[in-house]
């Protein structure tokens, strides 16, 4: 929405659509590694078997070691993501952006009270994730900000992937005019 400043404003509540969202590919990455590392043991616990000498070390004791590593980081991986999950699911949160020409400021909201508020600027933003539903901005490597694409009707989407440097969907000229925040504190004195 755009603010009476002219600026535009979004809120996310963190759900488990913006978790499944954002670990898609580590989800499907520990499965991976779990269906990989389980075939690799079995594969060398036949072939162990199979080669009738149990005291030699053959490369069905190579398999079987790398299939029970492979295995058990899947299984590290994939009970980490749960577990963040849970832990974020605990409280209710909501991720609020405000877009400004040059940077962008978060805020983030738990149990309804204001926890973190970050003024971050777009040539500070190391990642930009987009999915279906949302954008997801990282400020560090391990932390990210989440806007719901489906808050903002599409010419202030398209005004806030230009600010991000993104390509815009729909008409080019579908933006809208974002202020400078010191033009807005000039204003008000």
């Amino acid at each position: 929405m755009i603010t009476e400043k002219g600026t535009i404003k979004t809120s996310t509540p963190l759900t488990l659509q913006v978790h499944k969202e954002l670990n898609k590919k580590v989800f499907a990455f520990s499965i991976l590694y779990i269906v990989a590392g389980a075939m690799l043991l079995a594969l060398g616990i036949i072939i162990y078997v199979l080669s009738g000498d149990f005291y030699v070390n053959s490369s069905g004791n190579v398999m079987s070691i790398c299939g029970m590593i492979i295995l058990a980081g899947g299984i590290v991986i994939l009970s980490a993501v749960r577990s963040a999950k849970n832990s974020n699911l605990k409280y209710q949160k909501v991720d609020e952006a405000e877009f400004f020409r040059d940077h962008f400021m978060a805020y983030e909201y738990t149990d309804g009270e204001l926890t973190t508020t970050s003024k971050i600027y777009y040539n500070r933003i190391i990642r930009i994730k987009e999915t279906a539903n949302y954008l997801f901005l990282y400020n560090t490597k391990a932390t990210a900000i989440a806007v719901d694409k489906n808050s903002l009707p599409l010419s202030e989407l398209n005004t806030v992937r230009m600010l991000l440097g993104r390509p815009v969907a729909g008409a080019a000229q579908d933006t809208v005019q974002v202020p400078d925040q010191t033009e807005n504190e000039n204003k008000e004195e």
